[in-house]
């Protein structure tokens, strides 16, 4: 599963399938599981837990239209347009300003703590203010997750 999804108020995180090779970076987690999956459960009340490398557990939850937020889709609520349209609207800005490189600095910022917090191998979660995320043109989110993705390979 990905370790960035996007979620509206009510959605709830899909679980994450860990694998054996974490592009993303990686973390010293506590895990009871430090080798096999199975051998865990007898174990785990003669030993303490370990810490193994891996995905944390929790996600990072990230607010992305609260009005506070640097990236936030300043085209939700124009007259006339709908959401669909804000959405495409914001990601077509956000990659002009890239290609510009004129993203301003709070937004710079947000992003650069995002890609470290991917590439320590955090869960992150973006959470936009409609009850459910059904699809791409329904937040903004994925064009965030999309250039965070982005940034994190050109590293």
């Amino acid at each position: 599963m990905d370790p960035i999804q996007v979620l509206g108020k009510k959605d709830v995180r899909s679980e994450v399938q860990v694998n054996v090779e974490n592009t993303a970076g990686q973390l010293l987690v506590k895990n009871t599981f430090a080798g096999n999956a199975f051998e865990g459960t007898a174990r785990d009340t003669e030993k303490p837990k370990r810490y193994v490398r891996g995905m944390s557990k929790m996600a990072k939850q990230h607010f992305i239209n609260r009005k506070d937020c640097p990236v936030k889709n300043h085209f939700i609520g124009l007259a006339k347009w709908t959401r669909e349209d804000s959405v495409k609207a914001f990601d077509t800005y956000l990659w002009s300003q890239h290609q510009k490189d004129a993203i301003e600095k709070p937004a710079k910022d947000w992003f650069n703590a995002r890609v470290k917090e991917l590439m320590a191998g955090h869960n992150i979660d973006l959470i936009d203010d409609i009850d459910f995320v059904k699809g791409n043109d329904d937040s903004h989110g994925y064009t965030l997750k999309n250039y965070i993705e982005y940034l994190a390979q050109e590293i």
